[in-house]
């Protein structure tokens, strides 16, 4: 014999709004902190993935602060560098 099905119709409450706590919803855009857009490709301009073992990443991090440059510009010039004395 199969189960009566239950009717769920008065359990949502469409006509009201939640409560405003002052805590942002997950997800919601905050007025304070909008998103940052991505940055932006230049002509030419070529992505890649690095990967690098937790030390060397964290003297990388370290370095880029105190020197006050971009992991990017560190990595672009230590690259330019290495194929520059490699005659590559």
């Amino acid at each position: 014999m199969a189960k009566k099905s239950v009717a769920l119709d008065g359990l949502l409450n469409t006509q009201s709004r939640p409560t405003d706590t002052g805590i942002p919803q997950r997800g919601a855009a905050s007025s304070n902190n909008p998103p940052k857009p991505a940055p932006k490709k230049r002509e030419g301009e070529k992505r890649l993935t690095l990967a690098l073992d937790g030390e060397t990443y964290r003297r990388l991090r370290l370095h880029a602060a105190e020197t006050d440059q971009t992991h990017q510009d560190i990595l672009a010039a230590a690259l330019a560098e290495y194929l520059k004395r490699e005659n590559a």
